[in-house]
């Protein structure tokens, strides 16, 4: 029976057949799991409410964060050189920190999605997925700083 999700096998209180070795060299060490034995049906329930639980608490809490954020701006500076050319370049760490100086928002830097970094003057857009099902969007603007 699992007791975590387990990516390509499971989720939490599900229980599932799996290789031996596979099961008592990964998933048990790693508390991923335990052996199944009588009564288990009520232990995988218990465990199932708890997930679906933990998982609508974690939803709501991502929706009340992205209506909170919900198309903030954040006014980040780069350091630009002659004919604007760019020292540097903004990453999520720095929108993190621009939105926690601004805006009191404290936001993980891994739930911002900056696929490449910011090199250029202008405004920009970011999502921010702050759940599997929740996502909001920032404006950054990015302005020099000589």
């Amino acid at each position: 029976m699992l007791t975590k999700d387990v990516e390509r096998v499971g989720k939490a209180g599900d229980v599932k057949d799996v290789a031996d070795g596979y099961g008592r060299n990964y998933l048990l060490p790693r508390k991923l799991a335990v052996v199944a034995h009588h009564g288990v049906e009520a232990e995988s329930k218990r465990l199932r409410d708890a997930v679906a639980k933990r998982e609508t608490k974690d939803r709501a809490e991502a929706q009340t964060l992205a209506d909170e954020i919900g198309n903030k701006t954040v006014v980040v500076r780069l350091k630009v050189g002659a004919e604007d050319k760019a020292f540097g370049s903004i990453t999520n760490s720095d929108v993190a920190a621009a939105l926690k100086a601004q805006h009191r928002v404290e936001v993980d830097r891994h739930k911002i999605d900056i696929k490449e970094p910011i090199k250029t003057l202008g405004e920009h857009q970011v999502p921010l997925r702050l759940h599997r099902d929740v996502t909001a969007h920032v404006n950054v603007i990015v302005t020099s700083d000589r």
